[in-house]
């Protein structure tokens, strides 16, 4: 079964937990609670090496962990989810509901490469006894209230150590945009870059009963994104999942297509040989072997008046001090291909006052939808 597959590689086993939504650390929350920042502050290094001695007793990634039941559970209660609309093309920061699904479905989102560091991963930091005990830190000494150091603001700390991370797209902001780019109710949406199942989480559970058509050749993401539509059991009865690149798949009668693709070499997924930034060496031999080519499928498959639209952005590679630049070209080759750039979504982001890339304090950072319509 699937499910011990996941739990296998997480190091899951039928001890570990009697729960359908645990931490595997559920029997040790009680001394948690006694480490305040009165205790920290009184001792530091002391604090640090007992509360990552508690940690090692355990040794688990800090996630939510799910047995069967628990994921169908969690995906009825994401359904129930209110979330943010679009509004005057704006996306609002919305909620992560569906986040925790992703990372436990998916652990190889926890081992891809970003920006060129190699593997960077939440499981690597955890792992890392300087890493660990950094994050430790940053529990005491930026957070405020009760539960310091559970595993939820464990994972949050790590996930500031060293930077980078690969995220998943948020379910919430899937549904959101797609109700409102979609042309039809019922419509069939084509996600062109099915990634960490954030899309088809989001668009299955939509009351617009869409049905989604979806691509992605890594083979080990397949199969867990097969696992997901089978957990969303009617509501993606009709879906059609396809392991195949998108500049080779030929999608038919669809209504809205939108993914957020591999930004050239801003990620390593796998080394698989169909992962596109293995097959095109530069970023002209990418815009020419996999966007054109994927764009001229969604054109030929897009029904009349259908809706294309892609998340991307320009970005830096790790040791870069300019950006490549990919969205003004991204937008004139689907123009050159027939697609009229009809409007942007601003989707925004997250930040943090003060750190890195002149983020300011009420300043709004954010990443175009960019919208075509055939």
């Amino acid at each position: 079964m699937m499910i011990e597959k996941i739990n296998a590689i997480w190091g899951i086993d039928n001890n570990t937990s009697d729960l359908d939504k645990f931490t595997g650390y559920e029997h040790l929350y009680d001394k948690f609670n006694t480490y305040n920042k009165e205790v920290y502050y009184a001792n530091p290094e002391q604090t640090i090496q007992e509360v990552h001695d508690l940690y090692r007793s355990v040794n688990l990634v800090p996630i939510t962990y799910f047995s069967e039941e628990g994921l169908r559970q969690e995906l009825k209660h994401f359904k129930r989810r209110g979330y943010n609309h679009v509004t005057d093309n704006v996306q609002g920061l919305g909620n992560n509901a569906g986040a925790s699904i992703g990372r436990f479905l998916f652990p190889n989102m926890m081992t891809a490469e970003p920006k060129g560091r190699g593997s960077n991963s939440l499981r690597d930091r955890f792992l890392d006894e300087k890493k660990l005990k950094r994050a430790i830190r940053i529990c005491f000494e930026f957070r405020e209230g009760n539960k310091l150091v559970y595993p939820m603001a464990l994972r949050t700390a790590l996930e500031l150590v060293t930077g980078e991370n690969v995220t998943n797209f948020k379910a919430q902001h899937a549904r959101s945009i797609v109700e409102q780019l979609c042309p039809a109710i019922w419509g069939r949406v084509y996600d062109y870059s099915m990634g960490y199942g954030g899309r088809l989480l989001g668009v299955s559970s939509s009351n617009m009963n869409y049905t989604y058509i979806g691509t992605d050749p890594n083979t080990e993401t397949f199969a867990y994104l097969q696992y997901l539509n089978e957990l969303l059991g009617n509501d993606g009865v009709d879906n059609e999942l396809y392991c195949e690149t998108s500049q080779d798949f030929q999608p038919e009668d669809i209504d809205c297509a939108f993914s957020s693709p591999p930004y050239f070499n801003l990620e390593k997924y796998s080394d698989e040989p169909t992962q596109c930034m293995v097959q095109f060496s530069d970023l002209d031999e990418w815009f020419e072997g996999y966007a054109v080519q994927t764009m001229q499928n969604i054109y030929n498959g897009l029904n009349t008046g259908g809706i294309f639209a892609t998340n991307i952005a320009d970005y830096k590679t790790y040791g870069q001090k300019e950006p490549i630049l990919v969205v003004d070209r991204w937008i004139e080759t689907a123009e050159k291909l027939g697609f009229k750039h009809t409007n942007t979504i601003k989707m925004l982001l997250n930040t943090r006052p003060g750190v890195g890339n002149e983020r300011k304090e009420g300043r709004q950072k954010w990443e175009g939808i960019y919208v075509f319509k055939k």
